[in-house]
């Protein structure tokens, strides 16, 4: 009787036990939580990167580009300056230089000018040269005839000397005359003075020789004169 009472509450305190083992598994295993909306929405959105940090080679760089920039500045500075103190002086006396090139310019047209009114008085000197040459060849020609004349007209009279002096004064002038002429007509009065040497020659012997010669002499001073001087 005594074993049948003891087995129920054996039971009882074996059911009792295992309870609490239950409780005490239940209260170990970890709870899960079941989120809330606000917590589900904290967690499905993204998080925000935070800034990042430049790194060390970055910064070296741009400290680079920087006095990079500062220096091309002072360099455009400088070249500035430069030009400004160096070289607008040599600008300044570049004007200067073009304003005297400039006066130097109206004084060459100016004295071109002044050369070429002078020139038309040269041509007009050249001119008045030549015609006072062409008179004074036109006066020594005459003055060989005249002499000529005298010559004939003493030998004709018998003056020795009279007709010595004319045939001086004829030889002094075709001497003169020769050197008024050009190469053509220096060779015919070349001839002229070959006749009057004979003349001369003849002077102290035969008179109608010496008449004859003089004839011919004064002949080829008309012939000249004629070639020279005759009106067109």
């Amino acid at each position: 009787m005594t074993i049948n009472e003891d087995t129920p509450q054996d039971e009882l305190e074996q059911k009792i036990t295992e309870a609490e083992l239950e409780v005490q598994k239940e209260e170990e295993e970890p709870v899960e939580e079941t989120p809330s909306s606000f917590d589900s929405e904290v967690v499905e959105s993204p998080e925000k990167p935070g800034k990042e940090k430049p790194s060390k080679v970055r910064m070296i760089w741009r400290k680079f580009l920087i006095w990079m920039v500062v220096i091309a500045i002072a360099f455009a500075g400088g070249f500035f300056f430069d030009s400004a103190f160096r070289y607008q002086p040599q600008v300044e006396l570049v004007k200067v230089l073009n304003e005297d090139v400039s006066d130097a310019n109206d004084q060459i047209i100016s004295l071109e000018a002044e050369i070429e009114r002078l020139g038309e008085f040269e041509e007009d000197n050249v001119k008045l040269s030549e015609q006072v040459q062409l008179i004074t060849t036109h006066i020594t020609l005459l003055s060989a005839r005249a002499a000529v004349a005298d010559a004939a007209l003493a030998v004709e009279q018998d003056r020795e000397a009279d007709a010595k002096l004319a045939l001086d004064k004829v030889g002094s002038t075709l001497e003169a005359l020769e050197g008024m002429l050009n190469a053509d007509q220096v060779e015919v009065v070349e001839n002229m003075i070959q006749r009057h040497n004979l003349i001369m020659i003849e002077l102290a012997g035969d008179g109608f020789t010496v008449q004859t010669d003089l004839e011919l002499l004064s002949s080829k001073l008309n012939t000249l004169e004629a070639t020279l001087f005759a009106s067109p």
